[in-house]
């Protein structure tokens, strides 16, 4: 397990000078980067895919797997998207209806709120980032400054205690003296995560969910197979 890890506030995925082709998408799945892949997590968690396991009826819980996860779509009009009302989204279901990411704080606070996939809209201002960020991730509440997704060591009350995950959170507003660093929470390590182009496929005409208003959002082609700077 590692000490609390001091994060820089500016991007470490990748330097501007080496950003990747990216393309175009409606549909994608997220893959996990760690920012220091010198303070990965053991089994390390690096490219590995952001998946789900399910802790009741149209709930599930946020984790890192070996196993590509659901392919999302981000979901808002584009007077929406200009005002950060987006959500992300994922069918499932039979027949197929809307699962939200979103978040919550946990019972204690240091690993900060876990991440979630659940029934309904979601959270808004869980989206992409924007189009002059020379990078694509997923962000919450319009990109703020000094929060980051993490991969955590921990477990999940439905499955009890003995069983261990390597889950999903966010955390922010935990600073250092000086103000200019995150404090990673032990056990953690900070993350992207990126869209990998997935193709979002059609609906059946019984489905309770709609892709009128998906975007097509910046995402990259094999994701795992990219060189990031610095990995």
């Amino acid at each position: 397990m590692h000490p609390p890890i001091l994060l820089s506030l500016l991007p470490t995925l990748i330097s501007a000078s080496c950003v990747p082709l990216s393309s175009g998408s409606r549909g994608f799945r997220l893959v996990i980067n760690v920012t220091d892949p010198s303070h990965d997590l053991t089994p390390p968690i690096h490219n590995t895919y952001f998946n789900l396991v399910h802790i009741g009826p149209a709930q599930n819980r946020a984790i890192a797997a070996s196993t590509p996860g659901p392919t999302f779509y981000q979901n808002g009009t584009s007077s929406s998207s200009s005002i950060s009302f987006t959500t992300t989204l994922t069918d499932g279901g039979t027949p197929p209806f809307p699962e939200g990411i979103t978040y919550q704080q946990e019972a204690t606070d240091e690993h900060g709120a876990g991440i979630y996939v659940n029934a309904g809209s979601g959270a808004q201002n869980v989206k992409m980032t924007r189009l002059f960020n020379p990078l694509s991730y997923l962000t919450i509440l319009n990109e703020v400054i000094g929060s980051s997704f993490v991969g955590c060591n921990g477990t999940i009350p439905y499955y009890g205690s003995e069983r261990q995950f390597q889950v999903i959170n966010w955390v922010t507003t935990t600073r250092n003296a000086t103000g200019t660093h995150l404090v990673i929470p032990e056990g953690c390590v900070a993350v992207n995560l990126v869209p990998e182009c997935a193709v979002l496929e059609a609906l059946p005409v019984d489905a309770k969910s709609s892709h009128e208003w998906a975007q097509e959002v910046r995402c990259y082609e094999g994701v795992r197979g990219v060189k990031w700077s610095g990995n």
